[in-house]
């Protein structure tokens, strides 16, 4: 007996995917210069700025964002770890994400900035630790597209071997995901960047915002 074909991966998941990696880029940039030296997204670096906060002695009790640094990973991880635990189905981990993020900038924008901004930037790493675990929950989404460092090498890798600097490889077929996550990455810490120098953390709203319209046009 002939068995059922395997069902094929959704084809609106690789552009989610790139939308994702456009969001990351850009919710992380503008928390960092927001909140003067914080990954949301990107937690490890935390560990490198704090590293060397600490080295140089500026690492000052309520002066900076060390405290925040060092919850970063924590508050990552737990919220990855509940997503992963309730098995939640991707949309709802989206909504949940993009929901999260348009709460921080409707605080920001109502309250404007203050002592609240470090639970804001603890709700984004949540968002992003929820982002994350889907990514791992979904392998059909692509390529990594909250952290670009891993694209960016097996660019490189697949480069040397176009231009015969390297033993010839068949081509995964992974090369043009990994690309389009990378620019896309590129042009969201460029517009995250520009728009907090405006709206301060509230400027998260827009690539969520993004995120529901893509939601609300999938679902349709």
């Amino acid at each position: 007996m002939n068995e059922a074909p395997a069902p094929s991966a959704s084809p609106a998941l690789p552009l989610v995917a790139v939308l994702l990696a456009f969001l990351s880029g850009f919710v992380d940039t503008a928390a960092f210069i927001h909140m003067k030296g914080l990954f949301v997204a990107h937690v490890t670096g935390n560990f490198v700025l704090l590293g060397a906060a600490l080295a140089s002695g500026e690492a000052i009790a309520g002066k900076g964002p060390e405290v925040l640094q060092l919850a970063a990973l924590p508050v990552f991880f737990l919220a990855a770890m509940l997503t992963g635990a309730l098995g939640a189905r991707l949309p709802r981990i989206l909504w949940s994400a993009a929901l999260l993020m348009l709460a921080v900038a409707g605080a920001s924008a109502w309250l404007g900035t203050g002592p609240w901004d470090a639970a804001s930037a603890v709700v984004l790493i949540a968002a992003m630790g929820m982002l994350n675990a889907a990514h791992r929950l979904n392998p059909a989404m692509g390529p990594p597209f909250a952290v670009m460092t891993g694209n960016v090498a097996a660019l490189a890798i697949r480069t040397a071997q176009i231009v015969h600097l390297a033993p010839a490889a068949p081509a995964s077929g992974a090369e043009g995901k990994m690309l389009r996550a990378v620019i896309a990455f590129a042009a969201g810490c460029a517009g995250g960047a520009l728009t907090q120098a405006w709206l301060g953390l509230a400027a998260v709203g827009i690539p969520a915002l993004l995120l529901v319209a893509a939601l609300l046009i999938k679902r349709g």
